[in-house]
C-alpha cells in the first residue's frame, strides 16, 4: 500500500498555503513534517486527514483517491 500526494495545493483567497506538494509514502514508513512557522505544515496535515479540501491535486491511499470522497464514503474511509 502506498500513500500518495500529487500536486496538492491549498489556497485561501490570494494566499497559497501549500503549493504543489508531491509525495509518496510506502506502507510502514514513518515521516516527519518540519518547517518554519507559516510554511503550511498544519494545512498539509489537515488536508491529509481530510479536515480541509485541497484547492487542487489529489490524495490517494492504496489506489483510492480519498481527496474526492464525500459524505458516507469519506466517513467510512
Amino acid at each position: 500500500m502506498m500513500f500518495e500526494l500529487r500536486n496538492v495545493t491549498r489556497r485561501f483567497g490570494s494566499k497559497t498555503a501549500v503549493d504543489s506538494v508531491t509525495l509518496d509514502i510506502p506502507q510502514g514508513q514513518m515521516v516527519g513534517i518540519i518547517g518554519r512557522s507559516g510554511a503550511g505544515k498544519s494545512t498539509l496535515l489537515r488536508m491529509i486527514n481530510r479536515l480541509q479540501e485541497p484547492t487542487s491535486g489529489s490524495i490517494q491511499f492504496a489506489g483510492v483517491e480519498v481527496s474526492s470522497l464525500r459524505g458516507q464514503a469519506l466517513r467510512n474511509w
